[in-house]
């Protein structure tokens, strides 16, 4: 073989080898991009699940005081129907 020939050889090889580094470089540089985009797509979905897990915590807390105000209220007018009843009681035969 002369040094031509295995030098036209090397050259096709060498071609083959850059073009296969050259698309892997481009892969890598495309799953780098993906990486910091996935990154930055769950930073956003943590903060909104926080927001959400602090907005059902206060709306779970304005609930519960919903409901306990509800239940002072129709304990005072239980109340006030039971005195009502016993001042009927004492002024009608």
């Amino acid at each position: 073989m002369t040094p031509d020939r295995r030098l036209d050889q090397l050259e096709r090889v060498m071609a083959d080898v850059l073009q296969k580094l050259d698309r892997l470089v481009e892969g890598h540089g495309q799953l780098v991009e993906l990486a910091i985009d996935t990154k930055a797509e769950l930073q956003q979905v943590k903060r909104t699940g926080e927001i959400t897990a602090t907005g059902l915590a206060n709306l779970t807390t304005y609930v519960q005081q919903g409901f306990a105000n509800v239940e002072r209220d129709i304990a005072d007018v239980k109340a006030g129907q039971e005195a009502i009843m016993q001042y009927l009681r004492e002024k009608l035969p």
